[in-house]
């Protein structure tokens, strides 16, 4: 087992163990099929099959969503925790493999009928679930952490300031404000909006004035902890783009608008 962005050696040790103790406990155990393929990009089914599987050539994954969790290779058991549990992730081929097939309801009867088979399948569990319980440590300490500023202006108070250089990304939190260019009102931004990453990702001069048309709140995060948030949270590019968006779109209709009144 291994995954493809990170290597921790914690769980590199719980899967070597996880090996050696599979071999143990499917020691003697009655195969279902030899040498199964398992057709390129599909998505293997378990929890109704109750099939276990030992890789003799290729890779699974394993995906939480379109999340990679865990790469199968050869020699690797897989299925064995959808015998006890339903899995909630998804196994799928990019390739077609080869595979043994175990019965799953056999094989915990040849597993129960020795203690020290059962003790391995037993160790085996643990090592498994213990290694899951790391990599969602890693991946919540590696999580973008950050304390934003909260900003409260006043009817009329200006937000950003055309001409202006600085860095700062804003979202409007409550309230309401209206986007100015050259003094000519050119859009508003609405409540939850992301603007001014423009000016702030590419280091250039504001373009526009934004101005507060009432009481409002605005979270601000600095260039460096956005491009951060960027890179981590998907979510967030998705909200900005879909903001830009529909900026583009009404400064647009703003300009036809001005151009028919000349």
């Amino acid at each position: 087992m291994f995954t493809d962005d990170i290597e921790l050696e914690e769980c590199t040790l719980l899967w070597n163990n996880c090996a050696e103790l599979s071999k143990i406990f499917l020691s003697g155990a009655p195969v279902k099929a030899h040498d199964v393929t398992l057709p390129a990009e599909s998505t293997i089914e378990f929890n109704d099959k109750k099939t276990l599987y030992i890789i003799k050539q290729g890779i699974l994954k394993e995906l939480y969503h379109d999340s990679l969790i865990i790469n199968y290779e050869t020699g690797d058991l897989v299925g064995a925790d959808a015998l006890l549990q339903n899995k909630t992730t998804h196994i799928n081929t990019d390739f077609a493999i080869t595979v043994d097939e175990y019965d799953g309801l056999e094989l915990l009867e040849h597993i129960r009928a020795d203690v020290n088979k059962n003790n391995a399948w037993n160790q085996y569990l643990m090592n498994l679930v213990q290694s899951y319980q790391l990599l969602m440590c890693y991946h919540k300490k590696n999580e973008v952490q950050f304390q934003p500023e909260i900003r409260h202006y006043s009817k009329g108070e200006i937000i950003i300031q055309q001409g202006a250089q600085d860095d700062e990304v804003f979202t409007l939190m409550s309230g309401s404000a209206h986007v100015f260019v050259d003094n000519i009102q050119v859009g508003e931004i609405k409540r939850d909006e992301v603007f001014g990453a423009i000016a702030a990702l590419t280091s250039t001069p504001r373009t526009a004035t934004v101005i507060s048309d009432s009481p409002c709140s605005v979270l601000v995060v600095e260039n460096s902890r956005f491009r951060d948030l960027l890179a981590s949270r998907p979510d967030t590019v998705a909200k900005l783009i879909e903001d830009m968006a529909r900026t583009i779109i009404s400064n647009n209709k703003t300009i036809v608008k001005l151009s028919n009144q000349d």
